[in-house]
């Protein structure tokens, strides 16, 4: 695979390799958390992750189908 390399020429390789992994991911990291932005689905279109205040009203809501459809059977 090559020439084998020193100790000194191993880690040098390392951060050629790595820095540019930790630099990317800590970008995608940085707009996700700071800036707010949306993760994506595999293709490639962003998602709104459900807030808090949206899932207490999907709840809200459902519960009060559930009510209306059980009293509808009773009657």
């Amino acid at each position: 695979m090559g020439t084998k390399l020193s100790p000194a020429g191993k880690r040098i390789n390392t951060v050629i390799i790595a820095a540019p992994l930790v630099v990317v991911t800590s970008w995608i990291l940085y707009k996700r958390l700071v800036l707010g932005e949306e993760k994506r689905v595999p293709d490639g279109r962003a998602i709104r992750p459900l807030g808090v205040r949206e899932r207490d009203e999907r709840d809200e809501r459902d519960e009060r189908e559930q009510r209306e459809q059980r009293e509808q059977q009773q009657q």
